[in-house]
């Protein structure tokens, strides 16, 4: 998390093009809508547990120090981004970031609970590539559609409930599963 913010520091709301698979103009990206993926998708790898023996036989269930840890590590996730962005004078890029970590984390965790932690990157990266290099959100995300969440202008609603949706769902389902396992 801490090469992410690193990451962030240095690309922040800087925009970097990426080609567009469609033909159009290159698609501009910044580092608060692409490095979230990142960090999402490293709070949920946190919680791949090689102890799978000790963890079923100790006294406190697994699944309620998942809760903290994923609480942990979504917050230091945030705080990171805040303190990248912040550091570097992107401070306005805040929202963006913070939206994409909702949204990111929430398809990391769904891709959890479906396909197990250590594969949790899937879903975050199959459903950026389209919004990435297919979408066409318009300037400064402005006329973004459901599925272009991640690329959607700030005040976008429909991104803002599509990212807390996934967020919510994907958290919901990730400890359903970790219930059903402990």
């Amino acid at each position: 998390m801490t090469g992410c913010a690193v990451a962030l520091t240095w690309w922040g709301g800087q925009a970097v093009l990426f080609p567009n698979v469609s033909g159009d103009k290159p698609i501009p990206a910044t580092g608060a809508g692409f490095i979230p993926l990142l960090l999402s998708v490293g709070v949920l790898m946190s919680t791949i547990d090689n102890m799978a023996d000790f963890s079923h036989a100790a006294a406190l269930p697994r699944r309620h120090l998942l809760s903290l840890h994923l609480t942990a590590a979504f917050a230091t996730a945030a705080t990171l981004t805040c303190l990248a962005l912040l550091l570097s004078q992107d401070a306005p890029a805040l929202p963006l970031a913070l939206r994409n970590l909702l949204g990111f984390t929430g398809l990391s965790a769904l891709s959890a609970a479906a396909l197990g932690s250590r594969l949790s990157w899937l879903l975050p990266v199959a459903q950026t590539v389209p919004a990435f290099l297919i979408g066409a959100p318009g300037a400064r995300g402005t006329d973004a559609q459901w599925w272009e969440w991640p690329r959607a202008a700030v005040g976008n609603g429909t991104a803002w409930t599509v990212s807390t949706v996934l967020f919510g769902a994907g958290i919901s389902l990730f400890m359903l599963r970790a219930n059903r396992q402990s």
